[in-house]
């Protein structure tokens, strides 16, 4: 439920020169909460989904050409620095546009985009998680098994849409991207298809840091029924350490008047071992399109200790 506004260049460029800036947007949220983490004894205020901001634009290059820009970066709202979400995720201290900051090209044969980017393999991993990988009840390691990287550096990205078939495919720069390893040794890469008719979607995504040991397919189904959602994922590869790992998750959301509920259940194994088997609940109330106040709860039966977490919060997106 993200909104954005479009504003004239001119006021943000301060130029009289011409130029055919076809649309320039800024966007971002706002998401504060108080509560306490699975793990940990104290409560907090802190980021709920990650707050951010975003600048995006095209230009209209004609004969059916776009060229697009986006700048997007992570804020911790309840001091207000910039948020880095660390190395392990190609993303050191002094990250600033930690979200992305790319340019491209894209017409009817597809589109390219150059720069820091999600992974091509993200919508498999992320879509079965509800609150998409945000809150105490965030479902990141029954998705990705700690393997998936979220974000790649000095990445080329190609995407294609043609109805309900989608191709995304992406190669990145070893040196730039060292991973959960923290020692790349090959290039990395990752790709996804997906066919989406309708009401139901199905989605495969295969990644493949810069570790050289490291990989992970993922597979995704969901349908939307109407009165709930109901997702489904799994996943299986090979950590950075050679160990074996193997996830799944099932997720539904239920609309209920001017509010959601949701739900999700994820289970994460590696080499053998059951590490998180994370229960998750709450509901979302929409004060307004882009306003909303939230609850959540969850419970890890793996978690060493502190295995309950909750939160209450406020969420406004522009």
């Amino acid at each position: 439920m993200i909104s954005r506004i479009a504003l004239p260049a001119a006021l943000l460029l301060a130029s009289t020169t011409a130029f055919a800036q076809s649309g320039l947007t800024l966007s971002g949220r706002v998401d504060l909460n108080v509560g306490k983490d699975i793990g940990a004894g104290q409560k907090r205020m802190g980021t709920g989904s990650m707050s951010y901001l975003a600048f995006a634009g095209t230009e209209d290059l004609g004969g059916g050409l776009l060229a697009s820009f986006k700048l997007s970066t992570r804020i911790n709202a309840d001091n207000g620095t910039t948020n880095a979400p660390g190395a392990f995720l190609n993303s050191p201290a002094g990250t600033y546009w930690s979200q992305e900051s790319s340019v491209g090209l894209r017409g009817g044969w597809g589109a390219l985009t150059l720069g820091r980017q999600m992974t091509a393999a993200l919508l498999p991993q992320i879509l079965v998680d509800p609150w998409f990988w945000d809150n105490t009840t965030n479902g990141f390691t029954a998705s990705t098994g700690n393997i998936g990287n979220l974000w790649y550096n000095d990445a080329a990205t190609y995407a294609y849409d043609a109805g309900a078939f989608s191709l995304v495919a992406q190669i990145a720069a070893k040196d730039a991207n060292p991973g959960w390893s923290g020692t790349p040794r090959k290039t990395p890469y990752s790709f996804a298809l997906g066919y989406a008719p309708g009401p139901w979607q199905l989605r495969f995504g295969y990644e493949k840091p810069a570790d050289g040991r490291s990989r992970l397919a993922t597979l995704f189904g969901g349908y939307n029924f109407g009165a709930l959602t109901l997702h489904a994922m799994v996943a299986g590869g090979t950590d950075h350490a050679d160990a074996s790992v193997r996830t799944w998750a099932v997720s539904s959301v239920i609309p209920a008047g001017s509010g959601q509920f949701r739900a999700s259940f994820g289970h994460y194994k590696r080499a053998d071992v059951v590490g998180s088997q994370k229960l998750a609940l709450g509901y979302h109330h929409y004060l307004s399109k882009r306003t909303s106040v939230y609850t959540t709860f969850a419970h890890d039966s793996k978690a060493a200790a502190q295995r309950n977490g909750y939160e209450v919060g406020l969420q406004h997106t522009f």
